[in-house]
């Protein structure tokens, strides 16, 4: 609002007078906005050019004047009348709709406050007291029923903030994999197939769909033969699977099991870990890349962690080596990304916690705490919430910590008496991320899940699993179910009918599979078939004839792939050698062009290079002065044309 007193705004003033004409500056005066006026001084200049408008003279264009006052006055009422409007339209539905329903929909109480606005209202717009009294009485009414249903919603909201009603641990199925520790997990992210891997070397996949009540699965391969299973986890599009075992080298499968990739291993005589093509000891896990489907990461006991390309996987495309306080190398035990993949989450052997950027550089980490847990425990487990900022780490001294990765120095909440007696225990966040759950292993006793909450890290639930340790566990977001790989072999299912999707809910219903009986067929084929070149006649037969075949296979040499037998005696020269030694060892022992060199008389290859010698003496006469004269042993009738037995060969033949 501008408040000039009783002046007025004008917008557009021209004003274009004569010499004679003055503005004064008085409060009576007008003001203007952007006005023009043409002053004495410029009538009086003759060099000026003549303009448009020179030959009118004396023209004034006044603007229109407004009252700024006025206009706000107006305007109130314009928006108080309306007001007033709209409250009777909505009274009078309010009180047609409480008529027709038998309800109110609003109260009227002694200590209501009274509208200053109320005394504006014209006598025709006021309600009438009967159709308020009406109201009011109904309203009074049904205030009982208006507070049962404030109490039936405060307990259901009670219900929704009770954690224990979020938990899907209501129903369970069991799996049984082996009778070792059920090491690695991974559920697909659309949540149909469940692989298990463990210390048994062997990886099974489960097909929620397919399975019926027996819960079998339906492959069983061993990836790595005599290497337990560490970790297994899908790709982010769920058409891969990478394994990491005992050995030092990682495989990628495809989604029914056959082997597509695997990782080259290193030349363990090498000292820098930068110069061999990938890792020399076993391995501790292996995660994939949050948004490139073709990188994934590995971290192994070589003290290094390695960024693999699929398109690439003969030789590593980043390798990070990891030092301890003293400066030293030092094992990891965990590695991931974060939910963008833009940091790497790092925990060594000796406790402590690193974050390097994905995009380097990878000499020191950019954040870093060295005493997070215990030096000399193996923390077995990282993971990120869904902002990125917070991050959970289960450690090997039987702690859980939160940490906020923008406030590194001390963590957020700590949580003790977790036992963890195994060097995989996982730790996750809720789906909503309101609790955190994790497991807990010890050497003799039954294993436990632990649920805390996220903001007080207080305990809220403590779920006991049977007779044996909880090694791992996964909560699957989009399932909303719970999995659990036990100590002895067995892997569990946690769901809820009511909050589960899918799932283990698919094969916990269906029943078993019927198996035909011989009772249960028609008559006609409950009796034998015969086939007459079934008969024992027939396969005698053809049993021996396939015997003596496969005899004659065995026999020879090119069918059975048999190895070359070691020669004796005087045939030994004429074996046949596979290595480099053997074919030098060959070419200098034998004479390519000629009979073999045990054959022939080394007097008589000498002398057939007597005359050379003496027509050239080029190579003889350095070794020999040219007074030297060669002598040879003459041949005569008392020479004996044998050697005496002392000096002949033994040779050993074989019978």
């Amino acid at each position: 609002t501008h408040k000039m007193g009783s002046r007025k705004i004008n917008f557009g003033k021209i004003n274009l007078p004569s010499n004679d004409v003055k503005c004064n500056n008085d409060e009576s005066a007008p003001s203007g906005f952007g006005t023009l006026e043409k002053t004495g001084n410029q009538d009086n200049n003759k060099n000026q050019s003549p303009s448009i408008d020179a030959p009118k003279k004396n023209i004034q264009k006044h603007a229109k004047s407004y009252d700024v006052d006025e206009m706000m006055a107006k305007f109130r009422e314009k928006m108080e009348s309306s007001k007033l409007d709209d409250l009777k339209t909505k009274t009078e539905a309010n009180v047609d709709m409480s008529s027709i329903m038998g309800f109110s929909s609003f109260h009227t109480s002694s200590k209501a406050k009274p509208n200053p606005k109320a005394e504006r209202i014209p006598p025709k717009q006021k309600l009438s007291t009967e159709i308020l009294d009406k109201t009011s009485k109904k309203s009074v009414s049904n205030d009982e029923s208006v507070a049962e249903s404030d109490s039936d919603s405060d307990e259901e909201e009670g219900d929704e903030d009770n954690p224990l009603k979020s938990l899907p641990i209501s129903h369970e199925i069991t799996l049984q994999h082996s009778q070792k520790v059920v090491s690695a997990l991974a559920l697909d992210p659309a949540g149909a197939r469940l692989v298990s891997g463990s210390h048994d070397y062997d990886v099974k996949f489960w097909d929620f769909n397919a399975m019926d009540s027996r819960f079998g699965s339906f492959r069983t391969i061993q990836p790595m033969e005599c290497y337990p299973i560490r970790s297994i986890e899908y790709s982010t599009t769920g058409d891969c699977i990478l394994v990491a075992s005992g050995s030092a080298q990682a495989q990628v499968l495809n989604r029914d099991g056959s082997q597509t990739y695997e990782c080259k291993k290193g030349d363990q005589y090498i000292v820098d870990m930068t110069k061999t093509k990938g890792h020399i000891a076993s391995l501790y896990n292996a995660v994939w890349h949050k948004k490139d489907r073709n990188m994934f990461m590995t971290c192994a006991a070589d003290c290094t962690v390695r960024l693999w390309d699929v398109n690439d996987i003969m030789t590593q495309k980043t390798v990070i080596k990891l030092k301890g306080r003293d400066g030293k190398k030092i094992s990891p035990t965990h590695a991931i990304f974060n939910n963008d993949s833009s940091m790497i989450a790092v925990s060594t052997m000796d406790g402590a916690l690193s974050l390097f950027p994905y995009k380097g550089p990878f000499i020191r980490p950019k954040l870093t705490h060295k005493t997070a847990h215990m030096p000399g425990t193996e923390t077995s487990c990282l993971k990120f919430s869904c902002d990125g900022f917070r991050m959970l780490s289960r450690g090997g001294d039987d702690t859980m910590k939160l940490w906020d990765i923008r406030a590194f120095k001390e963590p957020v909440l700590v949580a003790e008496n977790l036992e963890n007696a195994y060097m995989g225990t996982d730790c996750w966040f809720s789906p909503d991320e309101k609790l955190v759950m994790t497991g807990t292993s010890i050497k003799q006793g039954s294993g436990e899940l632990v649920f805390l909450d996220t903001v007080t890290f207080a305990e809220v639930y403590r779920y006991p699993v049977g007779e044996s340790s909880v090694c791992r566990v996964l909560w699957h977001p989009k399932l909303n179910q719970i999995v659990v790989g036990c100590s002895n072999g067995r892997v569990k299912v946690f769901y809820s009918p009511e909050l589960s999707f899918r799932g283990a809910k698919l094969c916990a219903a269906k029943p078993r599979r019927r198996q035909v009986k011989n009772n249960d067929l028609p008559v006609g084929l409950q009796e034998k078939v015969i086939t007459p070149y079934s008969l024992p006649m027939y396969r005698e037969n053809k049993h021996l004839f396939a015997k003596r075949r496969r005899e004659r296979d065995r026999r020879d040499p090119i069918k059975s792939s048999a190895p070359d037998k070691p020669a004796y005696g005087l045939d030994a020269h004429k074996t046949k050698g596979c290595s480099m030694s053997a074919y030098v060892s060959k070419q200098l022992a034998l004479d390519n062009h000629g009979p073999p060199a045990q054959e022939e008389d080394p007097r008589e290859v000498l002398l057939r290079y007597a005359d050379a010698c003496e027509k050239d003496p080029y190579w003889v006469a350095p070794a020999y002065g040219p007074d030297s004269k060669n002598v040879y042993q003459k041949v005569t009738e008392d020479t004996p044309d044998e050697e005496p037995p002392s000096k002949k060969p033994m040779y050993f033949y074989q019978k």
